[in-house]
């Protein structure tokens, strides 16, 4: 009888480490959302991507050092190890999140520079709805400042101002970004 490939799959909490079990290698997202990052020189984070089903990751993939793959929800992943060939595709798109990321990285003003976040968060990680497009990754205000170099009283003040300007909802419950607000921000996703 002929063997059945079985993936090595393992069990993450929240804010684990999926480098925890076996340095390097890549990983193979079943279940959850994982965020990757490196450090500046000055000690503060730098976000390299964000992750979910389907998506494979690493720091041989990276090519940084310092790295992390921190898990932002309980994450099912499959270790693929340190020898696993990568297809175009998934080159590409780490490419291209990296690419996007930059871009929103580089928009001048806190507020904008939020948005456009938000904004590709829906387009990436969201489901449409009659409304706009409901996010389903959840991050706290926290791993949101990290994610555009901004404070996290910044960026509890600028949810704020976005809420009461009707741009989005951001309520514990619920994490939308109107239709309007989508489509006026989020053309380059």
């Amino acid at each position: 009888m002929q063997d059945l490939y079985q993936p090595k799959l393992f069990h993450f909490k929240r804010h684990e480490n999926l480098h925890c079990c076996y340095e390097g290698g890549l990983w193979r997202i079943q279940e959850g959302y994982v965020r990757s990052l490196t450090w500046s020189a000055e000690g503060e984070s730098v976000p390299l991507g964000f992750w979910s089903k389907g998506d494979i990751l690493g720091c041989a993939l990276a090519q940084m050092h310092p790295y992390e793959a921190q898990c932002l929800t309980a994450v099912t992943a499959e270790y693929l190890g340190s020898d696993y060939c990568c297809s175009q595709a998934v080159i590409l798109a780490q490419i291209r999140q990296s690419n996007d990321l930059l871009r929103i990285a580089h928009c001048r003003q806190s507020e904008r520079r939020l948005l456009q976040f938000i904004c590709w968060l829906a387009s990436t990680f969201g489901e449409p709805t009659s409304a706009g497009r409901h996010i389903l990754l959840k991050l706290t205000h926290q791993e949101i400042a990290e994610s555009i170099g901004a404070t996290r009283v910044t960026v509890t003040r600028l949810l704020k101002a976005l809420e009461r300007n009707g741009k989005i909802s951001w309520t514990p419950h619920e994490k939308m970004v109107y239709r309007k607000t989508f489509e006026e921000f989020c053309k380059c996703f």
